[in-house]
């Protein structure tokens, strides 16, 4: 994932954040492949799945702070990415 793609997806067009989206970028990478491994890179579909649920997480991080959803007295955590990190991690269990 660019800076660029990143940039893009958000619709930012001003480079004063450039340095947190990059941080961003690295930090949910490191998510994804801790909770799933990096068994799913050999797979183009599930490259492909990664690259929108790293765009998602990014998207939540920048701009709610968090990929928690607030519900009426509890936050829970969000089914999107939970199910997408379950998914991916049907492609193996290697961690490295």
């Amino acid at each position: 994932m660019t800076l660029e793609e990143i940039k893009n997806y958000l619709r930012v067009d001003y480079t004063e954040d450039d340095i947190y989206l990059h941080e961003l970028i690295e930090v949910s990478q490191i998510y994804i492949d801790d909770m799933v491994g990096e068994a799913y890179k050999e797979y183009e579909k599930a490259v492909k799945i990664a690259n929108l649920l790293q765009k998602k997480i990014i998207s939540d991080l920048y701009e709610t702070k968090g990929i928690n959803i607030e519900g009426t007295n509890n936050l829970k955590r969000d089914t999107i990415v939970g199910s997408i990190l379950d998914k991916l991690a049907l492609y193996g269990d290697t961690n490295e």
